[in-house]
C-alpha cells in the first residue's frame, strides 16, 4: 500500500484552485528558494518544530529528551541530538513541540478527503496536492489523485515544475489541474534564487500546454529579488507568448509566514523582508498592465 509522508491537510481552502478544497502538504522539494513559504516541508523525513513563545519551562521534556536543558531561564535544544521520537510533543501542556510531517497511506489520506464532498459537488472544489513538492513523492501523489478521480473529485497539483516529466504526463492524464509556479525566467537568476535552473521548469511546462493541460500559473513575486522591471518584463513577454495556452496567471505576493516557520524549525530564514505591501502590488500590476499581460493577484 503507497505510504507518503505528509505534514498538514487543510479544509476549506479557497485560494488553491476552483471551489471549495481540500490541500494536502506533503514533506520533501528539490529547490530551495530562499523565501520559502514553507520551510517546514522542505526536507521529506518529519522534523521537530519548537516555538519558545509558547514553552511554559515545566521542565517535563528536559527530564526525558537529552537534547534539552534549560540555562539562564531559558529552554535550549540541541537538534543535533533530537531524534524526533515525538514524546516531548506527547507530554507538552503548551503545544510548544510539534512532529511536523506524518507518514500515512493513501487510503488515509483520501478518506480526510472524502470527509468534506459535500463541499466540493456543491462549489465545484475538490483535492489540491501541494507541499513541499508533490511531484517528489510522485507514485504517492499519483495514487491519491487517481481515487479522487474514481470519486468524482476535482483534482488539482501545485507544483514548482520540477519533478520528473513522466509525473506530469500521468498527472494530466488524470484530468488534473496545474497550478504551476514561474519564479524567474532568466535560468541563472533562477539557480541563484532557487539552487537550480529552470530549463526543467520550463520544458515540463511546455509539455503540459502542448498538450492541453488545465493550466493556471502562478508568479510568486518577492520584492527586492525578483520583481524587478527586467524580471517582470520578461515574465510578460512569457505570459504574451504563451496565451492561450493556460487558463490565466496571478501573482502570489511575498508574505513573511516562512520566516517564523524557519526558526521553529531550527532553519535559518535565507530572506528576510517585510511582506509585500500594497504599493508592490500596485506596481507589479502596472507593470503587467503596460506590457499588456492581464494578471490577477491572488488573496
Amino acid at each position: 500500500m503507497s505510504k507518503g509522508t505528509v505534514f498538514n491537510i487543510q479544509k476549506f481552502c479557497v485560494h488553491d484552485g476552483d471551489g471549495i478544497r481540500t490541500c494536502v502538504f506533503l514533506k520533501g522539494c528539490p529547490l530551495r528558494c530562499i523565501w520559502c513559504h514553507n520551510p517546514e516541508g522542505l526536507k521529506k523525513t518529519p522534523m521537530l518544530s519548537f516555538d519558545r513563545n509558547k514553552c511554559s519551562l515545566c521542565g517535563k521534556c528536559v527530564e526525558l529528551c537529552p537534547a534539552r536543558y534549560v540555562e539562564d531561564n531559558v529552554l535550549k535544544l540541541e537538534r543535533e541530538k533530537c531524534i524526533r521520537c515525538g514524546r516531548c510533543a506527547e507530554i507538552c501542556l503548551s503545544d510548544a513541540n510539534e512532529i511536523i510531517g506524518k507518514v500515512m497511506t493513501v487510503d488515509e489520506v483520501f478518506c480526510e478527503v472524502m470527509k468534506d464532498k459535500i463541499f466540493y459537488d456543491t462549489s465545484g472544489g475538490g483535492l489540491t496536492v501541494t507541499g513541499g513538492e508533490p511531484s517528489y513523492q510522485p507514485d504517492f501523489t499519483l495514487r491519491l489523485l487517481l481515487l479522487a478521480k474514481e470519486a468524482g473529485i476535482s483534482r488539482a497539483v501545485e507544483t514548482c515544475g520540477a519533478g520528473e516529466l513522466d509525473f506530469y504526463k500521468k498527472a494530466a492524464e488524470l484530468g488534473t489541474t496545474f497550478l504551476y509556479d514561474i519564479k524567474c525566467i532568466d535560468s541563472e537568476r533562477h539557480r541563484r534564487l532557487t539552487g537550480a535552473d529552470n530549463a526543467h521548469v520550463l520544458s515540463n511546462l511546455q509539455y503540459l500546454m502542448d498538450s492541453g493541460a488545465d493550466i493556471i500559473i502562478r508568479l510568486p513575486l518577492v520584492p527586492g529579488c525578483n520583481d524587478s522591471d527586467d524580471d517582470i518584463g520578461a515574465l510578460a513577454a512569457f505570459l504574451n507568448e504563451k496565451r492561450g495556452l493556460y487558463r490565466y496567471a496571478e501573482i502570489m505576493p511575498y508574505h513573511t509566514l516562512g520566516v517564523g516557520k524557519a526558526e521553529k524549525a531550527g532553519l535559518t530564514a535565507l530572506y528576510n523582508h517585510s511582506s509585500a505591501s500594497d504599493a508592490d502590488i500596485a506596481r507589479w500590476l502596472s507593470l503587467f498592465d503596460s506590457y499588456g499581460s492581464d494578471v490577477r493577484v491572488s488573496k
